[in-house]
């Protein structure tokens, strides 16, 4: 799944990486307009669309593409 991190908005609090279970993102050396540390996608094959990161994420930086995953009762999440 493509994972998108917008990096103006992100502060680097570090939650998607900590939610992640397949350790799609890190911490990064880099800084935003606003002198915050962002968050890089790492590994992006590792992406099983769980959301978790997008979930976790405060300032809502961070979006999943094509989230197709089917939830108990037959919706999607």
């Amino acid at each position: 799944m493509p994972v998108y991190v917008d990096t103006k908005v992100c502060k680097g609090c570090g939650l998607c990486v900590f939610y992640c279970p397949k350790g799609v993102l890190k911490l990064s050396d880099k800084r935003n307009e606003k002198g915050y540390s962002t968050v890089e996608v790492y590994r992006p094959n590792n992406c099983v669309g769980c959301r978790l990161c997008e979930i976790n994420c405060p300032d809502f930086a961070i979006y999943v593409e094509n989230s197709d995953i089917v939830i108990r009762g037959g919706g999607r999440a």
